[in-house]
């Protein structure tokens, strides 16, 4: 911010992200069980496994406890650690909302333990009262 207040650049950067963050209708996202298929999987050090893929429902937070349902059947318990957006048209809060692509750090499985068609699913469909 300069000493006269915000710059263009700075309303023009709000403005785009208010707009942005409109179209991703937040308040319905709340409403529904985070869903993410998952598309790649690779680790990085320092943050461990990450699992990438578009959010096909619902939105999550970083620190949520979370499922992967595996395409065998099987489930595992994990965490979310981290969560990169790959947009540039919001500042990154630690959410990822539905059709966001996104990278999500896990916490607790290995990259061998997941395999592209896995869901990654958070149950909070009606946890915020909306």
């Amino acid at each position: 911010m300069g000493l006269f207040g915000k710059s263009k650049k700075e309303r023009e950067r709000e403005q785009r992200e208010k707009e942005y963050m409109n179209k991703l209708n937040v308040p319905l996202c709340l409403k529904e069980d985070f869903e993410l298929i998952i598309d790649d999987v690779f680790t990085i050090m320092g943050i461990g496994t990450v699992a990438t893929g578009n959010i096909s429902a619902g939105m999550c937070r970083e620190g949520e406890k979370a499922c992967v349902y595996k395409t065998n059947g099987g489930v595992l318990e994990t965490v979310i650690t981290l969560i990169d957006i790959h947009t540039k048209e919001r500042k990154s809060n630690g959410c990822g909302y539905k059709t966001e692509h996104v990278g999500l750090g896990l916490r607790g499985v290995s990259k061998e333990q997941l395999e592209k068609g896995d869901r990654v699913i958070v149950k909070n469909a009606n946890m915020y009262g909306m």
